[in-house]
């Protein structure tokens, strides 16, 4: 009598697990929408308007409600030309600042960025540090040493960025 043994698989496959793969699936995802106004062709405008004087011709008692739509466009479009420029508008750089202008700049620093050290200048001496506070009659500084020191601003001369050197 013969006995039935199971054997094992006839095809054996080798693989080599030496190079398991890296995961370097996308993790985030951003989407930057603008916000773009409708823009309508000149052609459209101008059939509406056609229609508009066509409906107006018809009933007669329209007439001057048409002007006041052209008028109300005209507005519409002068306001929107306004407000692209007021969106360029350059900034003035430190060094054209005048002194007054300076030191609002420096008091309305972005409290997000680090402060920025600065070169205070007066007949007597001259004070490296950051601008802590400023009001009309002085201005107070934080020297490196975590020091204060209270400048009137009549004293001070100029003032200077200090930033990184090329």
């Amino acid at each position: 009598m013969e006995k039935n043994t199971k054997k094992g698989p006839l095809l054996y496959v080798s693989q080599t697990f030496l190079n398991t793969p890296v995961k370097n699936n996308q993790e985030i995802f951003t989407n930057r929408q603008e916000v773009q106004l409708p823009i309508e062709e000149p052609q459209l405008e101008e059939e509406k308007e056609k229609k508009e004087v066509f409906e107006v011709s018809l009933a007669k008692t329209d007439l001057p409600k048409v002007s006041k739509k052209k008028e109300v466009k005209k507005e519409n479009k002068a306001q929107t030309n306004q407000e692209k420029q007021r969106n360029f508008n350059r900034v003035k750089g430190f060094k054209e600042m005048n002194l007054i202008e300076r030191l609002e700049y420096l008091a309305n620093f972005p409290k997000a960025l680090p402060p920025v050290p600065c070169v205070f200048y007066t007949e007597e001496k001259s004070y490296q540090g950051y601008l802590v506070e400023y009001n009309e009659q002085e201005i107070t500084i934080r020297i490196p040493n975590q020091t204060t020191e209270t400048i009137p601003v009549k004293n001070i001369k100029d003032i200077i960025l200090i930033g990184i050197k090329r």
